[in-house]
């Protein structure tokens, strides 16, 4: 039998090569040859670059094949098989309606987002979380964070007649792998809302979601408090699919509990056509 030192910052467990030799240690590790036969190098470097180093004892060498009869060292510079993995990166999408155009939100639109969010003075409701004076800055910050660590992709929505930003919505949780993903953070400017804004909105989202990002699951989650927005979801197609007690803690302190709806891929197309119809009453 013979011994091999074997250094490695890869391995860390005993693992066989081919079916002469295996390999068994952490970062300094010992192949062993399991037969009689001799070690093939061309073999070897098959699987890993090596080089045969500090000899002690002669060593027979023809074409391709490297037979050792006492201990001789191989240093493997063993590198990890590249995986062909998939980059799943997150769209960037402008979505164009015949109200409203959703586009991706630049920090650059702080100031617009505020004058939106001025019109009913948004910041001071109680159900959901809206940008004032003194949490814009921190809203699109933890807004641009979502799309550094690719959970969140979001819009600002814009008038289509004079081209004014006029509330904000957004997918977050978004999970590429097991595509789905959650529509929230709406609102809209008071002088805009019950104007169809919201559910043009919601058609080019969930449009975008299940056509082009292929999604299997949309959710929704609002405030148990909230019944404005719970009828709305309702009135869309999607299903109440239960209650999320103190899903999260508002900025007042009060311990939310929320309600949790959702559509699937197999429902989309209902909820397209329903949603057609709504827009074109």
């Amino acid at each position: 039998m013979f011994n091999f030192i074997v250094k490695s910052r890869i391995l860390k467990s005993p693992i066989i090569l081919k079916r002469n030799f295996s390999i068994i240690g952490g970062e300094k590790m010992i192949l062993r040859q399991d037969s009689n036969s001799p070690i093939n190098n061309r073999n070897i470097n098959n699987q890993f670059s090596s080089n045969i180093i500090n000899n002690t004892t002669t060593t027979t060498t023809t074409t391709n094949t490297t037979t050792a009869t006492h201990k001789p060292e191989i240093l493997l510079n063993i590198q990890p098989q590249q995986q062909q993995t998939q980059q799943l990166q997150l769209p960037s999408p402008t979505l164009i309606g015949k109200l409203v155009t959703l586009r991706k939100m630049k920090i650059e639109d702080r100031d617009d987002i505020l004058k939106a969010s001025t019109d009913g003075e948004l910041w001071n409701l109680k159900v959901t979380i809206v940008p004032g004076p003194t949490t814009v800055d921190k809203y699109i910050d933890i807004a641009m964070g979502g799309v550094s660590n690719g959970t969140v992709v979001p819009f600002v929505i814009v008038n289509n007649e004079n081209g004014k930003i006029i509330g904000s919505t957004r997918f977050w949780k978004v999970d590429m792998v097991n595509r789905k993903l959650e529509i929230g953070h709406t609102w809209l400017s008071k002088s805009i809302q019950r104007s169809g804004v919201n559910t043009e909105c919601k058609y080019l989202l969930l449009k975008f979601a299940f056509e082009e990002m292929n999604a299997i699951r949309v959710q929704f989650t609002t405030d148990e408090l909230n019944e404005t927005s719970q009828k709305a979801i309702l009135r869309i197609g999607a299903m109440k699919e239960g209650i999320i007690r103190h899903e999260r803690i508002m900025p007042d302190g009060r311990k939310r509990n929320s309600i949790r709806y959702s559509i699937i891929d197999s429902e989309w197309e209902q909820v397209k056509l329903k949603l057609s119809n709504m827009m074109n009453k």
